[in-house]
């Protein structure tokens, strides 16, 4: 006869049973796959059995809390999964690649729980986290970012604050952008004859707001031979290496920055940048600019090389500011210098945006262009202009167009004629013309 009992309860009695009579030959986790034996031979035993579950079912929810994540599982590595929160033990929301966000159906038993199997998942990645320790942040396995907040920082009751980054390389191309209406193909034909031909750029916008993704989209546009050097903090999101026949036939070198326990022995995204410049590279491509990299990127585009990056900014302006702030923390000159060569270096700045029915637009690429007084002016060359954003039966319904309201300075101009744009391709872009594009999204 059955031994009917409760999940919780049984949890805590194979816990014991494993750790009592099997602790030393599991000490090691590569032996983790023998647990689940175990597992099986006591359930056998004493002929436990949990409502609802067959016992190869029980032995895998088992084996699931006691070697791997609880609830989190199955939601980790997922291709269709963006983003992991943990808001508290009982608290799980999920958000998707395509923008939407549901909650978890299943949660923690209790906050001591979702504090234990979050410890665990830090502990396989090297990070801890605990009343000393009350903040983690790293990188795990699997190309996932994860930022962990535990009590006192968080209420006793909730347990733990987790966010989990599943970053997975970009394959949304240049033809999927136009056709899901984040910008219009005249817009990405400027932004790809830029960075063709030199001219430096950054992607602004806030987290999720599309920026790494159309980089990488971007980027395919580079012909072969050019050779494309890559930055990244922590986990790649880029993936540019193009094979055929088995074989590469581009140039990519994609990099990671590396932290270390002994600051001296860290290497950080601004050591990469200026190793980069040893590689002969004709693209230097910074994951994001979040410190002292800012100054080396600057320098290394203001010294002739073709530098894109992204940057957490809400405009044109504010991404020189924050360029400008980030370049003061390596040398702290007069901050309207460090914003003209902030200016100077990307001159154009494309703002990318998630509006609130979760569809992703490039709300404007704007030309940063420096008088002879050093005085910034901005001209907005493509813009993105919603016309009628409002909510019917709970839905969000967006509508707009994409325009080109000014065009390039004769600056720009001339310097990408010296660089070898081809007159022909340069007069696709000089006059300013409104694309109607409807764009009716629901949520």
């Amino acid at each position: 006869m059955a031994n009917k009992i409760a999940f919780v309860p049984l949890l805590s009695k194979v816990q014991e049973y494993i750790s009592t009579n099997y602790a030393a030959s599991l000490s090691d986790s590569r032996k983790f796959g023998q647990l689940k034996p175990y597992i099986e031979k006591y359930l056998r035993d004493n002929g436990y059995a949990v409502e609802g579950m067959t016992t190869n079912e029980l032995a895998d929810k088992l084996y699931c809390e006691m070697a791997e994540y609880s609830v989190l599982t199955k939601y980790l590595g997922k291709d269709e999964i963006e983003e992991i929160n943990v808001n508290g033990w009982d608290d799980i929301a999920i958000t998707y690649t395509d923008g939407h966000i549901e909650k978890a159906t299943e949660h923690f038993y209790n906050p001591t729980h979702a504090v234990d199997i979050v410890k665990r998942l830090l502990h396989h990645s090297g990070m801890i986290i605990d009343n000393a320790t009350p903040m983690s942040q790293g990188h795990l396995p699997g190309n996932t970012r994860i930022t962990a907040l535990k009590e006192p920082l968080v209420d006793d009751d909730r347990g733990i604050s987790v966010s989990i980054r599943l970053l997975h390389p970009s394959r949304v191309n240049r033809e999927q952008l136009v056709a899901g209406g984040n910008a219009t193909q005249k817009m990405i034909d400027f932004l790809c004859m830029c960075l063709r031909y030199g001219v430096s750029f950054v992607v602004a916008g806030a987290t999720s707001s599309g920026k790494t993704t159309l980089l990488n989209a971007l980027l395919t546009s580079i012909p072969d031979n050019k050779r494309i050097f890559t930055i990244e903090s922590g986990s790649r999101e880029l993936s540019l290496v193009r094979t055929k026949d088995g074989k590469v036939v581009n140039n990519v070198v994609h990099t990671l920055s590396r932290p270390s326990d002994n600051e001296a022995y860290d290497i950080t995204q601004e050591d990469l940048v200026v190793a980069s410049l040893r590689f002969n590279p004709d693209i230097v491509v910074v994951g994001e600019m979040r410190d002292t990299e800012a100054y080396s990127a600057v320098e290394a585009s203001l010294t002739g090389h073709t530098v894109v990056s992204t940057v957490h900014a809400s405009a044109a302006d504010a991404a020189h500011m924050r360029l400008a702030l980030l370049c003061q923390k390596r040398f702290p000159i007069n901050f309207n210098t460090s914003l003209m060569q902030a200016g100077q270096a990307f001159p154009i700045v494309v703002y990318a945006h998630k509006l609130e029915d979760n569809s992703r637009k490039i709300m404007d690429i704007s030309e940063c262009v420096i008088d002879s007084h050093g005085e910034r002016q901005y001209r907005t060359l493509f813009r993105y202009n919603i016309i009628k954003n409002e909510i019917k039966k709970d839905k969000f319904i967006i509508e707009g167009y994409f325009e080109q309201p000014e065009i390039m300075s004769d600056h720009l101009k001339q310097k990408l004629l010296q660089f070898g744009v081809p007159q022909s391709t340069l007069n696709k872009f000089v006059h300013c013309i409104s694309n109607l594009v409807y764009l009716i999204v629901t949520k």
